[in-house]
């Protein structure tokens, strides 16, 4: 129930959260969780997220209403800008107005939303209800919520698989199952979402530890030089506790999703061969540097662009003559291609072209970043993504991120 709030204030609460729908930082220090009353739920962020986009929803016209009325209008906006979590630029682009016309329209979108929220909430509101209990998150809705909510690190496979063992300790002293841990050294870095990684790790342990009646269990990481991945394997020497099959099914599931948010794959546990009574293995992702070179003929655009992959996985390389930037790739590929499309001395269009039908460079991903609205010609011509400009830091890398997973995934 909203209390000791104004409607202006919780408009202002809500255009905030909404700009942040996806930031659990943001959302968890939002005053509409305690002004919604979902401050004390456990999956508090997951609940408020759900509650807005659920009120969008219900925004939605029926379908007598006509097509360009201010109701599918206002609701088209908001399922655009906060649900797909468009660009004021694309949402403009698809309801045929300007950039400007689109934030005013978007204003009183969202006083629509706020009035719909402060009716079904207010305490004196004549009709006022209990806010609705959100549904209870299925375990799909909670994984995809983790997926969404973790980025990828940079992260020490020791220092991975130590976190790991040490929460596992407690378990690990009231069984009679020791430990081995088996250091290695030349590991590279992994290049891995950390929480979900590190608890598919534990499962995994758990799940050993859970199925071993007595004996010992060794876990090391292992790389081979040109490998993608490194391979942390769980082992168990000894003797299997009764049903040890059945045990930790579940928990394995769920390590096998959590490793996939990074590109990683949890193998399953082997039959006995000879003294090894189970066997799981983990493939991790390794940090391996991705080169991406970036053709702009605007020097701001691609200092822009220095800065924005600065410190991260991408080494970027920047070509504003479109003819040099094939010869370029010619000589050393890129793992990934941004392109512009607004070029002075080849146009971008027939660049793309160039790239798609090289025989050395077809396969490379091309990623088409221009101002033009032009996404499903890009994708038509062959682009893998599409980037409206202008370009925010996090676009850039969720784009490239996307294409690194599928390369190097």
């Amino acid at each position: 129930m909203i209390t000791e709030i104004d409607r202006d204030s919780l408009e202002s609460e809500l255009r905030a959260a909404l700009a942040h729908l996806y930031d659990p930082a943001v959302l968890r220090d939002s005053r509409l969780m305690a002004l919604l009353g979902l401050e004390t739920r456990a999956d508090a962020i997951v609940a408020l997220r759900r509650l807005l986009l659920d009120t969008i929803a219900s925004l939605k016209p029926d379908d007598e209403a006509p097509a360009q009325s201010r109701s599918w209008r206002y609701y088209h906006i908001l399922h655009g800008r906060f649900t797909e979590q468009l660009t004021q630029f694309e949402v403009a682009n698809d309801l045929g107005l300007s950039v400007r016309q689109l934030r005013r329209q978007e204003k009183l979108a969202l006083a629509v939303l706020a009035d719909r929220i402060w009716a079904r909430y207010k305490p004196e509101s004549a009709t006022q209800q209990s806010a609705p209990e959100p549904q209870a998150l299925g375990r799909e809705d909670e994984l995809a919520w983790s997926q969404a909510a973790f980025a990828s690190e940079s992260v020490e496979v020791e220092a991975l698989i130590g976190s790991a063992l040490d929460t596992a300790e407690p378990m690990l002293r009231s069984s009679s199952v020791e430990l081995d841990y088996v250091e290695s050294e030349g590991l590279p870095k992994l290049a891995v979402q950390l929480v979900p990684t590190r608890q598919a790790l534990l499962n995994v342990i758990t799940v050993a530890l859970d199925r071993l009646a007595t004996g010992r269990l060794v876990v090391r990481a292992a790389h081979h030089p040109g490998d993608r991945h490194v391979s942390v394997s769980v082992t168990g020497y000894g003797s299997l506790a009764a049903g040890a099959a059945e045990l930790g099914a579940e928990r394995l599931r769920v390590a096998r999703e959590l490793v996939s948010f990074s590109g990683g794959s949890l193998l399953h546990d082997l039959d006995s061969v000879g003294d090894q009574v189970c066997v799981f293995r983990l493939a991790l992702s390794t940090d391996r540097q991705i080169t991406v070179l970036a053709i702009d003929d605007n020097p701001d655009t691609l200092r822009l662009l220095q800065r924005y992959t600065a410190d991260t996985r991408y080494g970027l390389q920047c070509e504003s003559d479109a003819e040099r930037s094939l010869e370029l790739a010619e000589a050393s590929p890129p793992d990934i291609i941004l392109l512009d499309v607004m070029l002075q001395d080849v146009d971008g269009w027939e660049l793309l072209g160039r790239f798609r039908a090289h025989p050395q460079l077809g396969e490379r991903p091309v990623i088409v970043c221009t101002i033009l609205p032009q996404r499903d010609l890009a994708l038509s011509l062959g682009a893998a993504s599409f980037l409206s400009k202008p370009l925010s830091r996090p676009a850039l890398l969720s784009a490239l991120d996307a294409q690194a997973h599928l390369l190097h995934g």
